[in-house]
């Protein structure tokens, strides 16, 4: 994929973004080339560049001296710790959603989850992650504090960084949508209290399933 010539800082991160997570060329740990990159993009260097640190910053890439840029390794530990930290900030954001989310946004909300029961019906499980993914983002947002979703997204995207695993496919997905659906049914009510205790454990349930890899 070749870069226009405007804005090719941005260009380049989100592409080298959705690259890495794709988990199709990079796996956790592996070494990455500036200058493979540079061709690939059809651009120099230095946007590439530009472009990780940006992803150093979102803990995506290392840099590490003398040896080279790597995509993030697998920490069991550190994980959990990520997977602790989201626990706390999605439920807040999740009971701040319950009490601002407009009537748009829960909409979206719902649209969401239909979109990952469609995905999952068609074994599309590449855009059921996506959509996931895109449903917590949402949830942050509809809370309105835009700190709060950014470091949620970083935080996520750390994540799914390091699970990625060749054939990887998580099970109880069926259940996992169903668990969205609730938080939405508990922001829909203003019930601030059910929808961070729906996200919470939700997000316990999973890190429980991260740990066993």
């Amino acid at each position: 994929m070749k870069l226009q010539k405007t804005n090719l800082a941005e260009q380049a991160y989100t592409a080298l973004r959705e690259m890495l997570l794709a988990g199709e060329r990079f796996m956790p740990g592996d070494k990455i080339s500036v200058e493979d990159l540079s061709r690939q993009l059809g651009v120099s260097r230095s946007p590439v560049w530009n472009a990780i640190a940006r992803l150093e910053a979102d803990g995506i890439v290392e840099v590490r001296p003398r040896q080279g840029v790597f995509f993030v390794g697998f920490d069991r530990d550190r994980l959990m710790e990520i997977m602790a930290t989201r626990e706390v900030l999605e439920g807040a954001a999740a009971r701040l959603a319950a009490e601002k989310a407009s009537p748009e946004q829960v909409a979206e909300l719902r649209a969401s989850v239909a979109l990952q029961r469609e995905a999952l019906g068609r074994g599309a499980l590449d855009d059921y992650a996506d959509e996931a993914a895109r449903f917590h983002s949402l949830l942050a947002r509809a809370g309105g504090n835009k700190v709060m979703v950014k470091i949620i997204e970083r935080l996520w995207a750390r994540a799914r960084a390091m699970c990625i695993r060749p054939g990887a496919r998580t099970a109880l997905l069926d259940e996992r949508v169903d668990e969205h659906g609730r938080m939405v049914d508990a922001i829909s009510h203003r019930d601030g209290e059910a929808a961070e205790a729906e996200i919470r454990a939700h997000i316990r349930r999973i890190a429980g399933s991260l740990s066993a890899l």
